[in-house]
């Protein structure tokens, strides 16, 4: 009886023990993140002034939750959801904001591609001629810059930004400066026209934390009405074709020019040459070359009937 009594008293501690066990809060498993060298972290806090994470409240603010170090703890804290005091679970206290800071690049072609993030730039000229440029834009985000670059967008991705805001803004100013010049004036105006483009929009999205490191034309002009493309390619081809023959007709005729040249200059060498070979021949000399070429035999004469030779004899 005294053995039953004891198994059940060590069942009964057993079991008051798995209860105590069962009545403590679960253990806080501690919450890390790596932040890479492309970006910048800011974390954020979930309780107090600073609840509401749709909008910030400030660039400053920011600042100040600005993250130094490349792997951070998660603060948790323990929130009770039931009456007992282990009934509950472990939230974080704050949130880990992370603005990724790499550079994006963005091809415009020219042309009418119904993709947003890569058709051309369109703009019209002052008489009303539609045209494309193709354009090539690189962005990114400076570290200095992180802060206001979350508090202005509230950290969207800057690819979503390159292929709207900044696409939009640059098709905007193009077209307002385009609208200054005809169509026959616009191929000469293109390098003023991506100047005043390329200041307004890089100081633009400067002020809100976007870098803009590239932003130029690319290709050439391609006009929206296709009859009007097909005279401006039928007329470039015809120039280029009256170039070639012209640069043709230059090289021959420098060459030309270049042969007459060389053959005054031979044959003024020639009469140079001629002329002091003159003035050197005295008489000493044509006597002297007259006796080295002499072969020592006396020379004969023709007799009165023509046929009978005669030698000259020594005087």
């Amino acid at each position: 009886m005294k053995s039953i009594k004891k198994i059940v008293l060590v069942v009964l501690m057993l079991v008051m023990v798995m209860s105590l066990a069962g009545c403590r809060k679960p253990y806080d498993k501690p919450e890390f993140r790596t932040i890479e060298a492309s970006q910048t972290a800011f974390l954020i806090p979930l309780i107090g002034d600073t609840s509401d994470q749709g909008v910030f409240e400030s660039e400053e603010l920011l600042l100040e939750a600005k993250v130094a170090t490349k792997e951070i703890q998660i603060p948790h804290r323990w929130v009770q959801t039931g009456r007992k005091v282990w009934n509950g679970e472990y939230r974080p206290s704050a949130t880990l904001i992370v603005v990724e800071r790499k550079p994006v690049s963005r091809s415009w072609n020219s042309g009418t591609s119904t993709d947003t993030s890569t058709s051309a730039i369109f703009g019209e000229t002052s008489d009303a001629i539609g045209i494309y440029v193709g354009m090539n834009c690189t962005a990114m985000i400076e570290e200095k810059d992180a802060a206001k670059f979350l508090y202005r967008y509230n950290n969207t991705p800057l690819e979503t930004i390159i292929d709207t805001d900044i696409k939009k803004m640059v098709e905007d100013r193009f077209n307002l400066e385009t609208a200054k010049y005809t169509s026959t004036e616009l191929s000469s105006k293109k390098g003023e026209i991506m100047e005043a483009v390329k200041a307004f929009v890089i100081d633009y999205f400067k002020d809100y934390g976007i870098t803009i490191t590239v932003l130029g034309m690319k290709e050439g002009i391609s006009y929206e009405n296709a009859a009007i493309q097909s005279a401006i390619d039928e007329k470039f081809a015809s120039e280029q074709q009256l170039v070639i023959q012209q640069n043709k007709n230059e090289a021959n005729i420098a060459k030309a020019e270049a042969e007459a040249k060389a053959l005054v200059m031979a044959a003024e060498a020639q009469a140079e040459a001629n002329r002091i070979l003159a003035e050197s021949l005295t008489d000493e000399i044509l006597a002297q070359m007259y006796y080295e070429k002499w072969d020592g035999k006396l020379p004969y004469l023709y007799g009165a009937d023509g046929n009978t030779l005669i030698q000259v004899p020594v005087s």
